[in-house]
């Protein structure tokens, strides 16, 4: 059970239980306990199970979606279902006087509110499902139609991305030109020795992620090896896939990554190094020259951090 949203809802969780404390208080404040003999413990039985499942769907909503106007419908609802039931079920155990009846009269009122309340979200939750239901049926077409995909990142595969820059050198122009970033993780080899390959495919989910925020919509990344990832900028020249070279590389840095259950941060860096396409490249030429720039960089940081 995942309890991590229900931080998102702590005040909501404060405002419930000052408003029920403050009702229970209330409503023993206007009567007096009945006698023992008097209390019907079936009702008392049915009616208090109603108020302990209608709690638990509120605390189930609050550990299963995070705030937004269909949670706070639903929760709205739901409490307002629960005044009505708890002033149902206080209604065993204190005698009213003639002033204030009226309390009992008007039990039964907030129950059909919340009940549209909560018919209110599950539409609007119906909304989201055909909206989030049309997205992955995109992106399984997607995946369908190209059907190379590296499955533990969900990036394009190597060969899928030998396709598109080839099918770019076959297109380009010298005027548009083309660049190329490689990406390498900084001992991740180390990371997966310490905490397994389960936790290194994790990190490198994170990674592809981090790398799609950071690139734009015309852009294409793809895991080509283990610890290494390539992008392909169409129409975009050296100087701009630096800058967005630099801005993955930022983000990356900044991933506080928690292995297991531990509470230490693992930070990691990425080397990069970009190509830009040369009239005369092939795809082997330029993954090459890439290769030949990576090793360069990683040459040059071992000298850094010698000297």
């Amino acid at each position: 059970m995942n309890l991590s949203l229900l931080k998102l809802h702590t005040k909501t969780i404060v405002l419930l239980t000052l408003f029920f404390t403050s009702l229970i208080m209330y409503t023993f404040s206007l009567g007096a306990l009945k006698p023992i003999k008097l209390i019907d413990w079936f009702d008392v039985l049915g009616e208090g199970c109603i108020n302990l499942m209608i709690m638990v769907w509120i605390f189930f909503t609050m550990i299963s979606r995070p705030k937004g106007k269909v949670t706070h419908l639903l929760i709205s609802g739901l409490a307002i279902m629960q005044l009505s039931m708890m002033l149902d079920f206080l209604d065993e155990f204190i005698h009213y006087p003639q002033a204030s009846a009226w309390i009992s009269t008007i039990e039964s009122l907030p129950a059909p509110i919340g009940m549209i309340m909560m018919s209110i979200a599950l539409y609007y939750w119906h909304q989201e499902q055909i909206t989030l239901n049309a997205q992955l049926i995109k992106k399984e077409r997607f995946y369908r139609e190209h059907s190379l995909s590296d499955y533990i990142t969900g990036l394009n595969s190597v060969e899928y991305m030998k396709n598109q820059i080839t099918r770019e050198i076959n297109t380009n122009t010298e005027e548009q030109g083309f660049s190329v970033i490689m990406l390498d993780v900084c001992k991740f080899d180390t990371f997966n020795r310490q905490f397994g390959d389960l936790q290194g495919n994790k990190l490198l989910r994170e990674f592809a992620n981090l790398i799609l925020m950071n690139i734009r919509d015309t852009d294409l990344a793809c895991r080509f090896a283990a610890d290494r990832f390539i992008i392909l900028l169409p129409h975009t020249h050296q100087q701009t896939a630096e800058e967005i070279a630099h801005q993955i590389q930022a983000s990356i840095s900044h991933l506080a990554y928690k292995p297991g259950r531990t509470s230490q941060a693992v930070y990691h860096q990425f080397l990069a190094c970009i190509y830009q396409y040369q009239q005369g490249d092939d795809y082997s030429i330029l993954i090459d020259k890439l290769n030949q720039n990576m090793l360069q960089t990683k040459l040059s940081k071992i000298k850094n951090l010698a000297a």
